[in-house]
């Protein structure tokens, strides 16, 4: 009976050093791993993603594309966006992912030569373009009221949403002062 006493209080130290070492080498390998293990996330929006790979690989951090996106603010290649955002904790050797530029969606211009402004307007509309400012300009070959030609010119590419330049026909040149008066009349009403 004493030996399997002596027995079961052995077994129970055993298992009480054991777990009692255990938690103890937990602890100290945890305050050992995490003490410099964290780093602060740089602010890399805006860089381009190769010079923000370089920069946040000597932090210990890696820099991953998960998605590219059109965009009117960013240039080609330039990082819209990351996770997780800057200026927090992070582990050393963890990833942020990036959503990087593919520059402005870019659309052709349309034909606008020897139309009317209106028709202009909706070919522009259909493009994803505005109609920027307007010019006058006497012309013998393109009737009154209609585009001379554009800026920039037709399929040109353009970042989607630009404005496009116009310059609107006020028909043949004026011969006597009371036709000039006339031109002088219809470039107020050509106004729109």
């Amino acid at each position: 009976m004493k030996n399997i006493k002596a027995f079961i209080i052995s077994c129970i130290f055993l298992i009480l050093f054991f777990v009692f070492g255990f938690a103890s080498i937990n602890l100290i390998m945890n305050l050992v791993v995490k003490h410099g293990s964290e780093v602060v996330v740089p602010n890399i929006t805006g860089l381009n993603f190769d010079v923000a790979r370089e920069q946040c690989k000597k932090q210990d951090l890696y820099v991953k594309q998960i998605d590219k996106k059109y965009n009117n603010s960013f240039e080609r290649g330039a990082i819209i966006s990351q996770k997780p955002n800057p200026d927090i904790k992070a582990k050393r050797n963890s990833t942020i992912e990036v959503i990087v530029s593919l520059g402005p969606e870019l659309v052709k211009v349309p034909y606008l030569d020897n139309i009317t402004v209106k028709e202009a307007k909706i070919r522009l509309l259909n493009a994803n373009l505005e109609m920027g400012t307007k010019g006058y300009r006497y012309s013998s070959d393109v009737a009154k009221g209609k585009i001379i030609s554009s800026s920039p010119i037709a399929e040109d590419l353009v970042p989607k949403g630009s404005k496009v330049k116009v310059l609107i026909s006020l028909g043949n040149v004026p011969t006597s002062n009371t036709d000039k008066s006339k031109y002088l009349k219809l470039l107020d009403n050509l106004g729109d």
